[in-house]
């Protein structure tokens, strides 16, 4: 019973948070239409009309086979189209019921054109949620709405097979997919051979101390597996038990026991020591080239990409590791390793030299719009440090020098989703050149092959091609056409073109000769390579070559390469993935949609601002973790920008019930917030009965509490700008905010005389403001940073002046002694001015242990240093998994002078110092193997005023992980 009660209370925690579930806004300016199908809504912005008829058609043929294996065929489902956003991704969320796509494709896309990807891969996941929904008992559905599907959906089916199945769709439908992608399939292999594998709770919860391959790649394997043992119709009848016995313990366990014996640990450690076995033997026959490590040996997983020779021994790198923040880093052949450069989030295979110079496409959010944002172009000079940006006009990706030095080639893509190969100049960032295939195919990893020619990979029906433009005369050449499978990494040297190639089932080197058209394999590894750089003196060859540390930097000699004619090598097959292929329909044939056309209307906002979608008996507070019986109905629209909640709260303590709404619109420039509540409160006051006998002495007195409720009515009203303009290392953000507030005390039979009655308004003027640095996974803090933090209060209006509040805060972030130790430093001051008896309530942070009390004025210091003390990873069956144990010691201190009160008015002040010091011990953990970690511990504060330790307990859970 108490392992069900604490599901429902991480469920419905999980429900509060997908109450106002939503990925951000896209700008306002935008005008949307729609184009409704027999089973799909498209709502997409207005100039996106081409795309939207074309992707429509692909949604309605995905429908036809996408669901077949499930046994199942959705209801109609609403898609977001996000065209203006720097993300490449998809989701499907229920609670509001939708699919949104960001439709930009990003460089690491497999041999298949985006959307069609995105379709296949989304239709899935909507399969299977759909799927439970129609298995659920009504009680549920009637109860709670959407929300009771995303609490079953979300509780009982892990992470690895929502993923693994959508994996295995996009794969076993198409002749591409992840399951053919050796970077994809390479991670469990390696962490295999070299370590052997991980505990299942480690490999599905993951790890701080060591890279973990995500759920997907663990999907596939543990979901395909047995697929490929027992057939496709296994994982229907585990669905079907899930949504048709949602009250049961674990109702996806039960299934699979059932159905195979294996419970999910069992499943996991089959699947991956049957592979380990496998690929053990497999690894017994690679014959590798003799080659020198020269990355240094690191203590945590990390990777070294992008690679440049700038001298025959000196080498630059772009470094990324579990207990650093991205950089890039120049190294010698000995491993000494110097730190040059940390940059912004850089879009995938984005990263480029030219001798002295390095270039990277940078990722920017726009301010305000998080489905917005942009690309820079940011050049380096290795020797000078001398920095420079390009801005082009649309999102660009993969930059490349030109061996002038004057110009860079890029891939773009717009709103529209065409795509270019497109040439900028870089002294003043103008632009030289676009060129765009009749077909609008997507390009990759473009390389100067002189100042008039330039080589790429093109995206064709028949998968990726190596083609070449003349830029003097548009002549558009495919230079090898034959299915090399996946192709990145491209280098033109004198007349052979190198490439990376997943040609053989691993990304090895090959070579192309320009005049012959002969391709040749020079370097096969034992798991992938990445990355190759020649040195000026073509003696040396570096690859990024992968292991179960991470991508290590290693050294070839450019004369001991043992050549092999793509002729004379087997085409990968992929077994898994074709016996998963088998199971299937067959392949998707998407070659007709662009024939198809759909009648498309207006999308209007305005009329669809209300979507109600789910309800409860009950009022969810994740911010205080609160549940308090009442009735709650949620209203999200599709577009994300309107939410309103609805509902009555009955508090258990007093015994009272009010009426409440919230309501949120977030479609313009600024946010307004509202929030309105109605009903009694209650409280207890001392009530002094005396007997009096007839010559009036008092013969016999009772003290008693005395119940008595009265009618408070609370109005707020919000207006803030929430402006995003981070850029390079630093996340920075700054919200101007104006709040009104409205308190109006009403007396009812039973309250007081002298009970508060009439009205309470105050506004708040605040400006947040922080520049923090970004955080590797092993941080504690971020180990450079501020927070600033200014507030003014006061009641201009009303019946009762409560006087002004002025408040000024901020904290400060340091690195500690040791690598991701981290040390917090807090400082706040804070004055009121008071007009009576009654005044603002104190917002500044007390040392802990104390309780608030009213001040006239107080400053505040804190200091905080927390480390992680280790990497248990420990796992108790299927109830915690303890990933992390971290330690912070801290003192706190403060000085406040308060009013002394008597009789109800002030006689005089006191002034007073206050401080405590202790220790937080916490623990990052998985309960019930919940997807979202956990951080709880407790606090141990020692009260030198007091000579008394107070102990606080500490939690808290991290729903952005999901």
């Amino acid at each position: 019973m108490k392992l069900i009660l604490f599901l429902v209370f991480i469920g419905l925690f999980n429900v509060s948070k997908a109450q106002y579930f939503h990925t951000g806004q896209d700008p306002a300016s935008l005008k949307w239409r729609q184009i409704n199908t027999e089973n799909f809504q498209v709502i997409f912005p207005d100039y996106y009309e081409k795309q939207a008829q074309k992707l429509a058609a692909i949604m309605e043929t995905v429908y036809e086979k996408g669901g077949q294996t499930l046994n199942y065929q959705p209801k109609k489902i609403s898609v977001i189209l996000h065209t203006q956003t720097v993300k490449s991704n998809g989701l499907v969320a229920w609670a509001p019921k939708r699919s949104e796509f960001y439709t930009i494709p990003h460089q690491g896309i497999y041999a298949q054109d985006w959307i069609e990807q995105l379709a296949i891969h989304e239709f899935r996941h909507v399969v299977q949620i759909d799927k439970v929904n129609s298995e659920l008992p009504k009680i549920i559905k009637i109860l709670l709405g959407e929300q009771g599907t995303a609490l079953v959906f979300g509780s009982y089916l892990p992470w690895w097979f929502i993923e693994g199945d959508a994996v295995i769709s996009e794969t076993a439908l198409s002749n591409y997919g992840r399951g053919r992608f050796p970077s994809f399939l390479m991670e469990h292999k390696a962490l295999a051979v070299e370590r052997g594998n991980y505990k299942y709770d480690k490999a599905y919860n993951g790890s701080y101390k060591n890279y973990v391959p995500n759920h997907y790649q663990l999907g596939y394997y543990m979901v395909g597996k047995l697929r490929e043992k027992y057939g496709a119709d296994l994982w229907n009848s585990v669905i079907n038990r899930v949504g048709t016995k949602p009250f049961s313990l674990t109702p996806f366990n039960k299934a699979l026991k059932e159905k195979t014996g294996f419970t999910k640990v069992k499943l996991y450690n089959y699947v991956f020591e049957n592979l380990k076995n496998e690929w053990i033997e497999e690894d017994k026959t690679f014959q590798p080239n003799a080659f020198e490590i020269i990355s240094p040996k690191n203590k945590t997983y990390s990777n070294y990409k992008y690679n440049h020779l700038i001298n025959d021994s000196t080498i630059i790198s772009y470094r990324t590791a579990l207990n650093q923040i991205p950089s890039f880093v120049k190294l010698n052949f000995s491993g000494n390793e110097k730190k040059i450069e940390v940059p912004g989030i850089i879009f995938n295979e984005s990263v480029n030299y030219r001798d002295e110079l390095m270039v990277w496409s940078e990722q920017v959010p726009d301010a305000r719009w998080q489905h917005s944002g942009k690309s820079y172009i940011r050049l380096l000079n290795i020797e000078t440090n001398q920095k420079q940006t390009v801005y082009p006009e649309f999102t660009a990706f993969a930059p490349s020098v030109s061996p002038d030095k004057s110009k860079i080639v890029v891939v773009e893509s717009n709103f529209s989703s065409e795509y270019f190969i497109s040439v900028y100049q870089i002294s003043d960032g103008k632009l030289l050149y676009r060129f765009q295939t009749g077909n609008n195919n997507y390009f990759f990893s473009p390389e100067w092959l002189t100042e008039k020619e330039v080589v790429f990979v093109v995206l064709m029906r028949e998968g990726k091609r190596l083609a070449k433009i003349n830029l003097e005369n548009n002549q558009f050449e495919i230079i090898f056409d034959k299915d090399l499978g996946e192709i990145k990494n491209l280098k033109p040297i004198d007349n052979n073109l190198y490439f990376v190639s997943s040609y053989s089932g691993k990304n090895s080197l090959y070579r192309l000769n320009l005049d012959e058209k002969s391709v040749h394999r020079i370097y096969e590894s034992r798991f992938g390579i990445e990355s190759p750089a020649f040195s000026p003196n073509g003696k040396n060859l570096i690859l990024s070559d992968y292991a179960a540390d991470g991508f290590r930097l290693i050294k070839l000699d450019t004369n001991q390469l043992k050549l092999r004619n793509i002729n004379n090598i087997e085409k990968s097959k992929y077994a898994l993935a074709e016996e998963l292929a088998k199971q299937e329909p067959g392949v998707i044939n998407f070659s007709t949609p662009d024939t198809i056309q759909y009648e498309s209307e207006k999308y209007s906002k305005v009329k669809h601002l209300l979507n109600f979608h789910s309800w409860a008996p009950a009022v969810v507070d994740a911010d205080s973790y609160e549940i308090t019986p009442g009735v709650s109905v949620i209203s999200q629209n599709k577009l994300g920008t309107a939410m309103l909640n609805l509902g009555y709260e009955w508090n258990l303590t007093e015994k009272t019930g009010s009426f409440y709404g919230l309501y949120s619109y977030q479609g313009w420039y600024p946010i307004f917030d509202f929030e309105i509540s109605s009903g009694n409160s209650a409280s207890q006051y001392i009530l002094i009965e005396q007997t009096k006998n007839s010559s009036g002495q008092v013969v016999a007195q009772d003290t008693l509490l005395k119940r008595f409720t009265w009618i408070e009515t609370d109005f707020g009203a919000n207006v803030r700008i929430p402006l995003d303009f981070s850029i390079g290392k630093f996340k920075r953000f700054l919200q101007p905010e104006v709040k009104y507030d409205f308190t109006k005390y009403t007396h009812n039979p039973s309250t007081p005389e002298k009970f508060l009655e009439g009205s309470f308004q105050s506004v708040t003027y605040r400006i947040y403001f922080q520049q923090l640095i970004r955080k590797s996974v092993q941080d504690v803090y971020p180990n450079f940073g501020f927070v600033i933090d200014g507030l003014y209060r006061h009641s201009p209006f009303g019946t009762t002046d409560l006087g002004s509040l002025i408040l000024g805060q901020s904290y400060f972030y340091f690195p500690g002694i040791k690598q991701n130790h981290g040390i917090r430093l807090f400082g706040g001051v804070q004055n009121k001015e008071s007009a009576g008896t009654i005044s603002f309530s104190d917002i500044i942070r007390y040392p802990r242990g104390w309780g608030k009390i009213n001040t006239n004025f107080i400053y505040s210091l804190a200091s905080d240093y927390k480390l992680p003390v280790f990497y248990p990873e420990w796992s108790l069956g299927s109830l915690v998994y303890l990933q992390r144990v971290n330690a912070s010691l801290f003192a706190d201190y403060a000085y406040l002078n308060a009013n002394i009160y008597k009789e109800g008015k002030v006689v005089d002040t006191f002034n007073k110092n206050i401080s405590s010091f202790g220790i937080e011990l916490s623990g990052n953990a998985n309960f019930l193997r919940f997807y979202a970690p956990v951080e709880i511990g407790f606090r141990a504060s020692y009260l030198p005023e007091k000579q008394n330790v107070y102990f606080d307990f500490l939690f808290s859970i991290d729903f952005n992980s999901l």
